[in-house]
């Protein structure tokens, strides 16, 4: 990679943690050559989200959004963030709850068919994308009552998760597949919390908190768990809750930023 294009990818970085979401790492920057050859689009396609958001609809910010991950394939943070930003909008209250439910369906339903599609230029971040489209269906329950019953037709959000974990755990054998969505929990709320969702962010965590009793080493999953729920008490705004132990824990690096 020449000096100019990795500098023009560096740049277009710094533009995307400008517009607060998380950029790509490094590691990814060689695959983002082809930002070279049209850096203008990428500033037009990051303000067009940003507006959009700013006027809050979240129905044309997820439009945009797709229009930009089109430059930017293998950022699978980015399209889990988008991605639960549109299926968790909250945005429905006025709706009668009937219709409400049926809204919510169809917008979890898209946003995981567009991380699905995601998925075949994902490359080594494709596990990343499964766990978030296994983990969305039981957090969209969590924020709508009326969600579940009208998922009848998928079997109902834990059903639609454990359709997908099972892809992942087909995909990338682990014995540990299950358990690893409930700890990318983290790595997903810092994304939120970087798009500034802090609701959202804080109904991820509170669904990892829950499924963390089903893991089978529960002396590991009761720290972690604790740790989850100070970050929770700190994001609402609590007083005096002490959070040395989760700013010391490594597993919690990427929330630190949104928690000091």
């Amino acid at each position: 990679m020449t000096a100019s294009v990795l500098g023009t990818a560096l740049a277009v970085a710094g533009l995307a943690g400008a517009a607060a979401l998380a950029a790509p790492t490094p590691a990814d920057v060689a695959t983002f050559a082809q930002w070279a050859a049209r850096p203008a689009a990428l500033p037009f396609a990051w303000r067009g989200v940003r507006a959009a958001e700013r006027h809050g609809d979240p129905v044309e910010a997820f439009v945009r959004a797709r229009s930009l991950m089109r430059l930017l394939p293998q950022w699978a943070d980015g399209f889990a963030a988008f991605a639960y930003r549109y299926a968790l909008a909250a945005d429905l209250a006025e709706v009668a709850p009937a219709e409400r439910a049926d809204r919510a369906r169809a917008r979890l339903l898209l946003a995981i068919a567009w991380m699905d599609a995601a998925r075949a230029d994902a490359g080594r971040h494709e596990p990343s994308l499964l766990q978030a489209m296994a983990f969305l269906p039981e957090v969209a329950a969590r924020g709508e009552p009326g969600l579940a019953a009208a998922m009848r037709a998928e079997g109902g959000p834990a059903a639609l998760a454990d359709r997908w974990l099972a892809i992942a755990e087909a995909r990338f054998p682990s014995p540990e597949a299950r358990e690893q969505r409930t700890f990318y929990a983290v790595r997903l709320a810092a994304g939120l919390l970087a798009a500034g969702d802090r609701d959202a962010a804080m109904a991820v965590l509170q669904t990892a908190s829950d499924r963390s009793r089903a893991v089978r080493d529960q002396q590991l999953a009761a720290a972690w768990r604790a740790h989850v729920d100070l970050a929770i008490r700190a994001l609402r705004g609590e007083p005096g809750v002490d959070l040395g132990p989760v700013l010391a824990d490594p597993r919690f690096a990427d929330l630190h930023p949104h928690l000091r």
